[in-house]
């Protein structure tokens, strides 16, 4: 009796809880009409709602980081990510729209996207800033939002922490001398390349550097920071996933803008739960390469990207082709190490060319060997996501697989050597 009643109270504790955040967690200026009952049911799991769209097949969400607080431009969308999630074939697509992105605002004329939020909400235009940034989203994508949500730097910084810190790959090694302080100057921010674990600060900065690389860098770095929380997520559990999920919503109910209900939030996380390794993510960028639909130009000085075609017609049909596809995407990238441990000059960088030509891997560095090696093999990290691959390259180049695997933190997922035995044809 004594751990029944035990079990009651801190059930009726959780409850307690989730109700008295419910307003604070669903955002500055998100609607709160479930009432007291609502509540009630859909905590303790007598609601059988399903989010907006799920019924039909398809969630769209709106995705946006402002910098908040006391930061220059404090509404300014520092990024913009549209998602597409198929609740049938367990498939999310997530594409990135530029700040620099020339659009027409309704009430203000044209300017760049990234201003459209601030706008809205400085002018306290009917629905706020939101409201007028998801109204231009959805013209440039031609896609229908059903929910959306915006979260600043601080908020950012504490949810990746209350994960543990989110893994990522580093493509190659970023050196910004002009990321800003916060106080008008400057703190120079470095990340070597390779396999890094990071704190939501170093994680913020990662996904904001972008003078000594690209906006378009940028916004894949960003992509990569939310796949790695969804990881971190997911590798909690069922109880510690719960755990962070409380902490999360309570951190985030002085930093987040979202029409996304408590109970939704724990609908998003089942899913999530669910789904596991089953889902199936693809990264879509919009730029100024030939695949990208956008050009570079300049409005009264100031540098802009426009699409290509004049209007957003061609994005509007890669956006719905790539949502309504039911292809997989391509494997995320292995990271590996060419080593030459024979006499043979150029044979690493040689089979490191090969190595780029296949789909789902990537070279980070290419060396001669300490000492003359008989046999090639193959080294990697113990993650069960990389025996596919492993086993493609072992087969295709006659390798061994070494005895010992790589160290769990080490800054790449495999190593290959190269023996006297090694034929690059």
């Amino acid at each position: 009796m004594a751990v029944v009643l035990g079990v009651v109270v801190l059930y009726i504790g959780l409850i307690g809880y989730r109700l008295f955040f419910a307003d604070k967690a669903n955002g500055q200026g998100g609607e709160n009409n479930n009432g007291f009952w609502a509540n009630i049911t859909d905590t303790i799991g007598i609601n059988t709602r399903r989010l907006s769209g799920e019924r039909e097949g398809r969630i769209n969400v709106l995705l946006v980081g402002v910098p908040g607080g006391d930061h220059d431009g404090p509404d300014l969308t520092d990024s913009i990510l549209f998602i597409s999630v198929n609740t049938k074939d367990k498939k999310i697509d997530m594409f990135s729209i530029p700040r620099d992105l020339y659009v027409e605002i309704p009430g203000f004329g044209y300017n760049k996207i990234n201003a459209a939020y601030s706008l809205g909400k400085n002018y306290q235009l009917a629905g706020g800033g939101i409201d007028v940034l998801k109204d231009v989203v959805e013209s440039i994508v031609g896609q229908k939002i059903d929910y959306y949500a915006k979260v600043d730097f601080d908020g950012f910084v504490q949810a990746v922490d209350a994960l543990g810190g989110v893994d990522v790959t580093v493509d190659e090694d970023i050196y910004d001398y002009l990321y800003p302080d916060g106080y008008g100057g400057y703190a120079p921010f470095s990340l070597s390349a390779g396999k890094q674990h990071l704190d939501g600060e170093t994680a913020l900065k990662f996904a904001r550097s972008r003078q000594t690389t690209s906006d378009f860098d940028r916004s894949k770095r960003q992509q990569k920071v939310i796949m790695a929380m969804k990881e971190a997520f997911l590798k909690k559990g069922v109880v510690g996933g719960a755990k962070v999920l409380i902490q999360i919503i309570d951190i985030l109910s002085s930093h987040l803008e979202t029409n996304l209900k408590v109970w939704e939030w724990e609908r998003v996380a089942k899913l999530a739960r669910d789904w596991g390794d089953e889902i199936k993510i693809t990264n879509h960028n919009f730029d100024n390469t030939d695949e990208g639909f956008l050009m570079d130009d300049n409005a009264d000085g100031l540098y802009i990207l426009r699409p290509v075609a004049g209007d957003f017609s061609e994005i509007q049909d890669f956006v719905d082709k790539a949502i309504n596809s039911t292809e997989a995407p391509k494997t995320t990238n292995m990271v590996i190490n060419v080593y030459n441990a024979t006499n043979r000059v150029g044979l690493a960088g040689a089979f490191a060319d090969k190595l780029k030509e296949t789909d789902g891997l990537q070279v980070l560095e290419v060396s001669n060997y300490q000492e003359q090696v008989e046999n090639s093999y193959i080294k990697c990290r113990d993650d069960k996501e990389l025996t596919e691959m492993r086993k493609k390259l072992q087969q295709e180049w006659n390798l061994e697989l070494a005895k010992e695997n790589l160290a769990d933190d080490a800054k790449y997922d495999c190593e290959i050597v190269l023996g006297d035995n090694f034929n690059l044809e």
